[in-house]
């Protein structure tokens, strides 16, 4: 089983997720069209006391951009109960006359960052701690949260991406323990300069003491170790930093960390170049921290100690750790023990804001706009994002980008990225053999993604089990755009253990980034001893010359498994029915999979009925057996079920297999909506 961590563990990228593209420097930067949308800025007021500010209104806003004067389209504000207060102010939302309705309410993102790196045991230990007090006692039902971690060998690791599930994040974070501080940089620094008969950092960078000329090899190799851990420490934030710039709104890292030395990037010049990078690498994270709209609320997991004390604070990293809070317009918090007031001041300080939205011209050239938002009312104090990036064109992504942008695709309840077009799949349990596996068909419309269909197209096969790992990853590379056809059906045949799934299909260009999704459950049942047992059907329609992609199948079923020859019908008349709307007097094909086991030479009989959900009403349908293939103790049988014209709502199709000697049944049940007179809609 490969866990939602490995999938998108930043540090395995490169064997996980290849260069997509090598482009040549002189290919010209894909043109995108100009686009209208709505800018959202999230604004944080305060008085000067450093409380927020609830009462203001639309018109007590002005916003800048580039130094122009922009109309306010779209206000909302968003007041979380906090512990001052005496009574709780349910979040507001300001109604707009004339305009239509704003956007979903723009909210909390919180990345909950482990540095496994510049820890220890008893850090880590109370880091999970707080964490887990954090998300039991501070988290409002619509914030997002992610998981991340940082270590000397797995580098910056992406555990859980932005959900509102905090179920599944408290469970991730509640899986860590000691064996999650292995590879970490044990504290080189207070080990180097331990070995330095007790000399600090301070009294080694003076350049006359004839020490630093006895400083053996292996020291010398120890204290590039260490700097080498630490740029590679800010590199991987500046990566993770510049992708998270097109993630919208405000984004605050809960840092759990002792912080990077100070004498790894100030006052000690023993290796010269190599403490220059490790410094200019440093505040180079800190720019791209800022400029992401990113605030970190650094809590300190390093507890005083003997050796510290001796070795002095500018070992230690409370300066880098005060100033990745700084520079971001967080908050730094010493002391991990205090971790619930500080955990309080956190929600007091990001609980309260305002949403403000006015239009703008997107373009993808990653240009930077300034912003700038002023209050009307005197003594208030503006926290705002100081500006924004233009997506740019994703031929210009980094591996890291690609990658999160692809995790935005495949886990995001709502992407962040962009929108994607989405396009309907169904599932269902097919028997090869002993084993059984699950089929994906999905319905791509050229038609509705031919944009996506341009050129080179990746398309992803994920599937999560019910806990949310992954348990199957399929990816190829396609031309789809050359098929002449309407409608493609792709379809892929995974084998898997009975169980709960979720399935998802990523279609992205892989020059644009535009990209489709489709998703859907799955179930796979237990197999019976005895009498039968019938498969979910692929319910099939009329449709001519339809064209068929196979997708990802197992190496050694490659050549045996096809979807049509598999449910035994005829591909230039029929298609499968995925999501779509039914003319009345329609004709519907069932291709039903059933199991027969223990029972010589049975009678299998199949019924049909429909179910007016509302009243209950049953309607019988009348079946026609077109053909039946059997293989051992699988059968298909292909039925025709004609439906009768309804009026709008809900049904229930259900389908029965009966055995007749042994008087033994199994029902299946396919939902679909009429929602209009003569139109049928299949789930």
């Amino acid at each position: 089983m490969i866990l939602l961590s490995s999938f998108i563990a930043f540090s395995l990228i490169p064997n996980l997720y290849p260069v997509l593209l090598q482009e040549r420097n002189n290919e010209k930067t894909l043109q995108h069209q100009v686009t209208v949308t709505v800018k959202l800025i999230q604004v944080y007021v305060t008085d000067k006391n450093g409380n927020p500010v609830l009462d203001l209104g639309k018109e007590d806003f002005v916003i800048y951009e580039d130094g122009k004067k922009q109309q306010i389209t779209e206000f909302e504000k968003h007041v979380l109960s906090l512990p001052s207060m005496e009574e709780k102010i349910q979040p507001e939302k300001i109604p707009e006359s004339g305009l239509p309705p704003p956007r979903k309410l723009m909210n909390r993102k919180f990345f909950i960052l482990f540095d496994f790196a510049y820890n220890n045991a008893r850090g880590i230990l109370k880091a999970k701690e707080a964490a887990l007090h954090f998300i039991d006692t501070q988290l409002q039902p619509l914030d997002e949260v992610a998981v991340l971690s940082y270590s000397a060998i797995k580098s910056l690791t992406l555990h859980e991406y932005l959900t509102t599930d905090h179920k599944k994040v408290r469970n991730v974070v509640d899986s860590f323990g000691l064996k999650d501080i292995l590879g970490r940089a044990e504290n080189l620094e207070v080990e180097y300069w331990s070995k330095m008969q007790n000399r600090t950092p301070l009294d080694a960078s003076n350049k006359q003491d004839p020490a630093i000329e006895g400083i053996k090899e292996k020291l010398i190799f120890d204290r590039i170790e260490s700097l080498h851990q630490a740029v590679n420490f800010s590199k991987k934030m500046i990566e993770f930093a510049k992708a998270l710039r097109y993630i919208p709104g405000q984004k605050h890292i809960l840092l759990f960390s002792s912080g990077l030395p100070y004498s790894m990037m100030y006052r000690v010049n023993l290796i010269g170049s190599e403490e220059l990078r490790s410094r200019l690498t440093y505040e180079d994270m800190l720019k791209e921290l800022s400029a992401s709209n990113t605030k970190i609320y650094a809590l300190n997991t390093e507890e005083s100690s003997i050796l510290g004390i001796k070795l002095g604070i500018k070992i230690k990293g409370v300066f880098s750790l005060q100033n990745m809070a700084s520079s971001t317009g967080g908050k730094y918090f010493g002391n991990i023990n205090s971790y619930e007031r500080h955990l309080e001041t956190i929600q007091n300080l990001t609980g309260c804001f305002y949403v403000l939205g006015y239009y703008i011209d997107e373009k993808w050239d990653g240009k930077y706009h300034k912003i700038k938002v002023n209050v009307n009312r005197p003594g208030c104090e503006v926290h705002a994002q100081k500006g924004y990036f233009n997506p740019k064109p994703f031929i210009k992504y980094s591996e890291l980008e690609k990658m999160l942008h692809l995790v935005d695709l495949a886990l995001s309840e709502r992407a962040h990225f962009q929108k994607p077009v989405h396009f309907p799949m169904v599932t269902f349990p097919c028997s090869l053999g002993k084993e059984m596996n699950l089929c994906l068909v999905s319905k791509i419309s050229l038609e509705k993604i031919q944009d996506i269909l341009k050129g080179k197209v990746e398309v992803i096969s994920i599937i999560f089990d019910e806990s949310s790992n992954i348990v199957e990853f399929a990816r190829s590379e396609r031309d789809i755009s050359k098929h002449p056809e309407n409608n493609i059906y792709y379809y892929s045949l995974f084998p898997l253990s009975p169980g709960e799934y979720k399935c998802r299909l990523v279609i992205r260009n892989l020059k644009t980034g535009r990209a489709a999704v489709a998703g859907s459950p799955a179930i796979i049942f237990e197999r019976q001893e005895k009498g039968i047992e019938l498969l979910s059907p692929l319910l099939l329609v009329s449709e001519k010359n339809a064209f068929y992609i196979k997708g990802f199948v197992p190496r050694e079923k490659t050549d045996s498994f096809s979807l049509v020859d598999y449910f035994h019908f005829d591909s230039a008349q029929y298609a499968p029915l995925v999501l779509e709307e039914l003319q009345g007097d329609s004709t519907v094909l069932a291709a039903m999979p059933y199991f027969v086991s223990n029972i010589p030479e049975p009678e299998v009989t199949i019924s049909a009925s429909l179910i007016e959900q509302s009243s209950g009403e049953i309607i019988s349908l009348q079946v026609i057996t077109r053909s039946e293939a059997k293989e051992k103790e699988l059968s298909i049988r292909l039925i025709e079920i004609q439906i009768p014209e309804l009026p709008s709502g809900d049904y229930a199709l259900n389908l029965t297999a009966e055995e007749v000697k042994s008087q033994s049944a199994s029902r299946v049940t396919k939902i679909f909506k009429i929602r209009h007179p003569m139109k049928r809609t299949f789930n």
